[in-house]
């Protein structure tokens, strides 16, 4: 049985990671999708683009909303204000390749936004950027001292095979007291997820390391201690009973 961390937006084999953040969350509901910076932009019967995104936002088109968002851009080429919201309607749209362009021209402009910067971070590590998406979440993590972010870059240490960065990243993210009540969403397969606490995700992750270096006792003792955590963590049961029955299984010949 394989070893099973969690699922990075299809990133990874074995391993996902997925926005904990309420805000790249409620870019999947069409109430929350951007709106044009209402101080720049004045909707006059001369603008008819901004009627056409509004009833587009409304009824959830967001390929009308892109139209629009374009056909503002170049009627308002000195604001960014559409430059960030053509991003945000990429990356909710899971037009990953799009959102990277948009992101970096948008941070080349404007490298404050860390909204903007966290989709960029998310969207690298969708098409398996991993040592640019592991960049943009340091950048994060500097300027948030989040756990969350802690945790992502603990993941992507361990995907680079970084492993004595990832065992520095993951013991932080395990004494962050924070980490108990900060939960990160795992998809444990195509239909189900759970929200598991973050310090149970990172031991679950650590446990995954430790049985790839073959430190069997240590890899048990980190899934029990997700587990203790949280009983119902489906992939650490998953690896730990893995690793159970692989042990009792008769060798060839006996």
């Amino acid at each position: 049985m394989k070893i099973q961390i969690l699922y990075l937006f299809l990133l990874f084999p074995f391993l996902t990671f997925s926005q904990s953040a309420d805000s790249l969350k409620k870019l999947k509901d069409p109430k929350m999708m951007p709106k044009p910076n209402p101080i720049v932009v004045k909707k006059t019967p001369q603008d008819p683009d901004i009627g056409i995104y509004q009833l587009a936002i409304k009824y959830g088109d967001i390929e009308v909303a892109k139209n629009a968002t374009y056909s503002m851009m170049q009627q308002h080429p000195d604001s960014i204000c559409y430059l960030d919201t053509l991003c945000r309607l990429y990356f909710s749209a899971g037009a990953n390749a799009q959102t990277i362009l948009t992101a970096r021209e948008y941070l080349a402009k404007d490298p404050s936004s860390l909204f903007i910067r966290e989709l960029l971070a998310v969207s690298l590590g969708n098409l398996n950027k991993n040592k640019d998406a592991l960049e943009q979440y340091e950048i994060l993590h500097k300027q948030t001292k989040s756990v969350y972010h802690a945790y992502q870059i603990a993941v992507l240490q361990y995907v680079l095979k970084r492993y004595g960065e990832c065992e520095t990243s993951l013991n932080a993210v395990i004494a962050d007291s924070s980490a108990v009540t900060a939960r990160v969403s795992i998809n444990i397969d195509q239909t189900q997820t759970q929200q598991v606490p973050l310090r149970a995700a990172a031991y679950n992750v650590k446990g995954v390391m430790e049985k790839d270096l073959n430190l069997i006792e240590q890899a048990k003792a980190d899934f029990n201690e997700a587990l203790k955590i949280y009983p119902e963590f489906v992939l650490a049961k998953n690896n730990i009973d893995g690793m159970n029955a692989k042990k009792e299984k008769p060798s060839p010949g006996n």
